[in-house]
Parts: C-alpha cells; structure tokens; sequence
C-alpha cells in the first residue's frame, strides 16, 4: 500500500470537510460529540486513485527539473515520513501545524479526526527516504501556501493568528519500507513550506491541489 500517498489525501479530505470551530460557544463545545469519520465512499476512493494516479504521471514528467532542497526541509520530511510509517499521529501532527493551530484543533475536536484519519494500525520501519524531485515554490505559490494555512487558523478559532509563509518547495520522494520480509516502494507528491518564526511544516496537497 503506498501509505505516504494514503496519509496526506486522508488530511486532504479532512481539511476540505473541515468545520470552524471559531462559532462555537464554550458549553456546546465542552458537550460536543467525538468527531466520527465516515468510510470512503467509492467515489471518493476513486478520486484518492485518481489522484495517485496523477501525482505518479507529474512526477515521470518532472523528474528532470530538480532543485535542492533546504536541509531543515529535508529533516521535516524525513520526520513526516518515518511518523507516517510507524502510525505516529502526533509527530506527523508536529510535522504539519504550527503549536498555537494544533493547540486550536484539540480544543474544538479536530486533533480527534485527525488521528482517526492517519492511524490505520499498520506500522513498519521507514529504512530511506530519497527526494526524487524538489522544485522551489513561486512567489504566487507561496502566497497561496499563506492563504491555505491562514483560512484554517480561522476555521480552528485562531482569529488573531496570521501565519506568514517565507519559502517552500513541491517535492516528490521515492520511500522504502521494510515489514518482516516485505520490501515497499512508493512514490510522494506534496509541499513542504518555512513559517515566519514556526519553522518548516508539511501541507498536505500537492501543487497542483494548491493552485486550483
């Protein structure tokens, strides 16, 4: 299973379904419910292959344009990944949302949705991850990286929180796993984006999801 690609479309979804939690009064929060994610209908698993699908053709196609990429980018990969791979959904966690927005998703109820999305109970051991393609973003892309992040600061209640976004790279990266005996390969497409005074994090979507 290319578990990589699984994880991020799986945060992808769950952004898009996300509620504010900004418009919720104190005792209605405190007695809300766990939030229950639904099983992938088969239109959506369907838009996940399309998706995969898609990411593996851009990534053939884009292979030959390559930049280097920051070496505390690379680490917040590296750290993403091996999360990814052993189930570890608060350092995956970490990995993606600055302290103050992942203190804000635990308060409403996200952080809950966003551990019953990224937990699927198989773990393994990552033994390398090798960027295969890394491409610096775009002053326009980089605003869009500020948007995204910004609209879901307030969407999780962070009204007075305005992150800004410094530089990032699209990036693919060839990962191998071992489970006992199994040898797994499989190709990643997403970005990886420094905050002003937040350091790098990972955003779940790739370009391509970003720019649309």
């Amino acid at each position: 299973m290319k578990k990589t690609i699984m994880c991020i479309l799986m945060c992808s979804l769950l952004a898009c379904s996300a509620v504010s939690c900004g418009s919720k009064d104190s005792s209605s929060s405190a007695n809300s419910k766990k939030t229950v994610v639904p099983e992938l209908s088969d239109e959506q698993k369907a838009r996940m292959k399309a998706t995969t699908d898609k990411m593996n053709e851009e990534r053939k196609k884009s292979l030959h344009n390559t930049d280097e990429m920051d070496e505390d980018a690379r680490k917040v990969v590296k750290i993403f990944s091996e999360a990814v791979y052993e189930d570890d959904a608060e350092t995956m966690a970490n990995a993606m949302y600055p302290p103050k927005m992942l203190e804000a998703m635990k308060k409403c109820g996200e952080y809950d949705s966003f551990v019953e999305s990224v937990v699927d109970g198989e773990t393994s051991t990552l033994t390398s991850v090798e960027i295969k393609f890394c491409v610096k973003l775009k002053e326009n892309e980089i605003e869009l990286a500020k948007s995204y992040l910004n609209y879901y600061a307030k969407q999780y209640g962070l009204t007075d929180t305005e992150y800004n976004v410094t530089a990032g790279y699209s990036f693919m990266a060839d990962e191998t796993s071992r489970a006992g005996k199994v040898i797994k390969s499989s190709g990643t497409s997403l970005i990886v984006v420094n905050i002003e005074n937040e350091g790098w994090k990972i955003i779940p979507v790739s370009i391509k999801e970003l720019t649309e």
